[in-house]
Formats: structure tokens, C-alpha cells, sequence
């Protein structure tokens, strides 16, 4: 493949997003051919890939990938082929451990070679997962906990009369004042042993995406908005109707802010169940575990692959690729 006429798509996603078991599915999918009518396929690979061929057949085995680990493998790309057009693209996995993303909004600071990738990618796929716990609390969650209501705004007669009282005691001669400010400006320099320390891990998933995002848009990126398809993993265990109304509900801010056109100028919302289910640890006693034994039975294996939204085949996973591309229009017109 010539790096030079071909398109480069970034995948962009904190740890534990999806963004292994993706990559080990979709090398899985276009490796096998197991499945008629996937457009896309795998194009010229040069260099060690054996990274790709050990995630792939774990996945095939119906074993849970472990958490990559970033000195295991730095880069991993997957050249595409579209062999319609003979166009070909690939995807970058920059950052498959999703750590080095969590270190550059801690330290302000990434790898020149990601901000490269920045600048030549022609569109991202961005990776959450439908496994997430909710971090965040808004504040019509808080007052819902609390047990308030829009009355509980109204003013009582029993607050204006402390009003009232509050600003009698004001006209009163302020006298010895000075000590009590004293007292609250030493507390206020020297916090207690008690006070919590910053932890950036406790940020809000939201806050940390978009604040990433957000940074394409500076120096020393500059990046202008291009196509966005975001990657809503674990699928199988959201209980909305569709991957759109997930982003709506599930993570709002990074739904406003991505359609706000700050970076993406189209953004599109793919379901993607990649396994079919969960697959247990790799140990000898889970062989036989039921949950491992059902979703294994499923042949070919790429059909446990399961993509939902705007049109996609059930088992394709390559369509949000093609869109990024352009391609799936062509093929669109095609048929």
C-alpha cells in the first residue's frame, strides 16, 4: 500500500472502549471471508503483525482479550482494500491501549508521532463502550436524589423572616470581626489532612473525551473538522433501540459537543457487539464455561459479529470503515 494515495483513519478511544476486541474481529472478518457481501478487504501487510494473529484467534476461541498492555505492542494498523475501486485506506491504532490517551490529559503532553497521525488522518473512528457506569452526576440528578421540587424554590414566610432578622443584624455595629477572618484565612492556606487530592482518573469519561477532542482543535494540531463514526461497543448490553439515542442519553455532552461541528463535521453512531456476549478469562476451568460454549457454537465465527445503523449488514464491520471513506456511497450507487 502507498502511504502517500492512500487514506488514513485514526481510532481514538480511552482504556477499555473496545478498541482490541474491534481490531481483532474486524482482522478476523476480512482475513476468513467467512461472510458474502463485505466490500472491504484486506489489503498489503508488510512488517510483524503478529500482534493482530494472537488477539484474532483468542477472539475466534472465545477467550476474553486481556487489557493490552502499552509495551507490549505500540502501533497497530490494519490496511483495508475496497476492491471495487481498488481504493485503498487503513486504520491506525495509535494508542490501542487507550494509556496513552489517559496520560496525555494528566500531563498535557502526547507523542509527536500522534500529533502527526492527527494531522494526516482523513477521519476517526471514536470508540465508548455501552459497558460503562455511569461517572457523572448532572444537577437535576443531585436535586432528583434529594427529594426536591420547583416548590422548594419558592421563598417561605419563615425564610423572609430570616432575611429580615439577617439584615437587621447587618445594620449593627460589626465590632470585633477582625479574629473570626483571621481564623478563616489560616484554614482556608492550610487545607486538613482530610481534604481530597486530585485524581484525574475519577474525571468524568465525558469530561476527559471531550477535553481531548477539544485539544484537536489547538496548537499543536490545528486539526479541521472531518468525519467522525462513533464506535458504541459491548452493544449487547445497551438497553436503548439504537446507538443514537445511547449517545443522546448516555453520555450527553459528548453527544452536544460532537454535533456542535467543533471537530467533526458529519458524525455518525454505530452498535457494535464484536463477540456476541462476554467470554470468560483463559483458564483451564473456564474450557467448559457455558456462556464461552454457547457463543462458540455460533459458525463461522464472524457471524457472532453484530453491527447495527444506517444500513449496515448484520455482521459487517466494516461498513463504519467504508463511510469514513466514501465508499459506501459508491457502493450505494452501485447496486
Amino acid at each position: 500500500m502507498s502511504e502517500t494515495n492512500s487514506k488514513k483513519f485514526m481510532v481514538f478511544g480511552l482504556t477499555g472502549a473496545g478498541k482490541s476486541t474491534f481490531a481483532a474481529a474486524l482482522w478476523h472478518l476480512v482475513d476468513s471471508r467467512e461472510v458474502p457481501g463485505i466490500a472491504l478487504e484486506k489489503g498489503l501487510h508488510s512488517g510483524n503483525f503478529n500482534y493482530l494473529e494472537k488477539i484474532s484467534k483468542r477472539w475466534c476461541d472465545g477467550w476474553r482479550l486481556e487489557r493490552t498492555k502499552t509495551e507490549e505492542v505500540e502501533d497497530v494498523r490494519i490496511n483495508l482494500r475496497h476492491g471495487a475501486t481498488a481504493t485503498e485506506f487503513s486504520l491506525e491504532f495509535k494508542d490501542i491501549a487507550g494509556e496513552s490517551l489517559e496520560n496525555a490529559f494528566l500531563t498535557r503532553y502526547c507523542d509527536p508521532e500522534f500529533v502527526e497521525l492527527v494531522k494526516e488522518a482523513d477521519g476517526m473512528l471514536l470508540f465508548v463502550s455501552a459497558d460503562y457506569k455511569i461517572d457523572d452526576v448532572t444537577i437535576l440528578d443531585f436535586k432528583e436524589a434529594m427529594g426536591d421540587d420547583e416548590d422548594d424554590d419558592e421563598p417561605t414566610d419563615a425564610a423572609e423572616d430570616e432575611d429580615e432578622e439577617e439584615k437587621d443584624d447587618e445594620d449593627e455595629p460589626a465590632g470585633d470581626l477582625e479574629k473570626p477572618a483571621m481564623v478563616a484565612e489560616d484554614a482556608q492556606a492550610a487545607p486538613t489532612p482530610t481534604d481530597p487530592q486530585f485524581d484525574h482518573a475519577k474525571t468524568p469519561l465525558q469530561v476527559r473525551l471531550v477535553d481531548l477532542l477539544q485539544s484537536l482543535r489547538l496548537d499543536p494540531f490545528r486539526k479541521m473538522p472531518f468525519r467522525v463514526a462513533v464506535i458504541v461497543s459491548a452493544w449487547d448490553l445497551a438497553e436503548e433501540t439504537s446507538p443514537g439515542e445511547w449517545l443522546t442519553r448516555r453520555m450527553p455532552l459528548l453527544d452536544q459537543f460532537l454535533r456542535g461541528g467543533e471537530v467533526a463535521d458529519v458524525v455518525r453512531v454505530y452498535g457494535v457487539s464484536a463477540q456476541g456476549g462476554r467470554y470468560p478469562k483463559k483458564k483451564k476451568e473456564n474450557k467448559n464455561d457455558e456462556r464461552r460454549q454457547e457463543i462458540i457454537k455460533k459458525r463461522p465465527a464472524s457471524t457472532r459479529i453484530r453491527v447495527v445503523g444506517h444500513g449496515a449488514g448484520e455482521h459487517d464491520l466494516t461498513h463504519p470503515v467504508r463511510w469514513l471513506s466514501g465508499m459506501e456511497a459508491v457502493d450505494r450507487l452501485e447496486r
